[in-house]
């Protein structure tokens, strides 16, 4: 019994070394890198899919703000135009 313990011990370990190389192979190799930049990439899909959401609700809760705020710059620009438009006439 005491045999067959031995070396059930001695496999799990071999295979625990073995494993271990395997993970350091594969941290230290090109595979490791690609799979790490596409999760990062689907977690930045993920983020930006939720930013828009978020915007677009943002912009519809906001939309009476925005409307104002377009109007303002179209206005502003308008008078900018008079302006100038005196200034050359002078």
């Amino acid at each position: 019994m005491d045999n067959q313990t031995g070396s059930a011990e001695a496999f799990f370990s071999k295979a625990g070394k073995k494993i271990d190389e395997l993970f350091k192979e594969l941290k230290e190799s090109d595979f490791s890198e690609k799979l790490d930049l596409k999760n990062r990439l689907e977690e930045l899909k993920k983020d930006k899919d939720r930013l828009s959401q978020q915007f677009n609700q943002f912009t519809k809760d906001n939309q009476d703000t925005f409307d104002d705020i377009r109007n303002s710059m179209e206005e502003s620009i308008e008078d900018i135009k008079k302006a100038f438009s005196k200034k050359r006439k002078a």
